[in-house]
C-alpha cells in the first residue's frame, strides 16, 4: 500500500470552494475509483496538506484520469484556484493510525 502527501496554496478567497472540492473529489473517487481515503488538514503557515492512501502510484493516475475524464469534473488546481506544490510517496510499512470513530473520548 501507498501514501501521498499533497501540499498546496490557496488564496483566502478560495479556501470554502477548495475545502468543498477536495471533499466531493474524495468522496467520488473512494465511491467509484478505487481510493483509500484521504484527509485535509490546514498547517499553520496556510498550506493545505492532504495525506491519502492508494494501492500503488498507477492506480491513483487511473483514479485521477478517470474522474478528469467525467463531463463537468476538474481538480482545483486545473481550476487555477489551488497552487500543487508538492506530491510525496510513501510506502506504508505500519499502520497505527485509529479510524476516526473509535478514537478516545479526548479527541472529541
Amino acid at each position: 500500500m501507498k501514501a501521498a502527501i499533497y501540499r498546496w496554496r490557496v488564496a483566502p478567497e478560495d479556501e470554502e470552494h477548495f475545502k468543498q472540492r477536495w471533499h466531493d473529489i474524495t468522496s467520488d473517487i473512494v465511491r467509484d475509483h478505487g481510493g483509500g481515503g484521504s484527509r485535509l488538514h490546514r498547517a499553520g503557515n496556510g498550506e493545505w496538506v492532504a495525506y491519502a492512501r492508494w494501492p500503488s502510484k498507477e492506480a491513483r493516475d487511473k483514479a485521477f484520469a478517470d474522474y478528469s475524464a467525467q463531463p463537468d469534473r476538474s481538480i482545483p488546481q486545473r481550476e487555477g484556484r489551488a497552487e500543487l506544490i508538492e506530491e510525496i510517496w510513501l510506502d506504508i510499512t505500519d499502520d497505527l493510525l485509529i479510524p476516526e470513530a473509535e478514537l478516545p473520548e479526548r479527541f472529541h
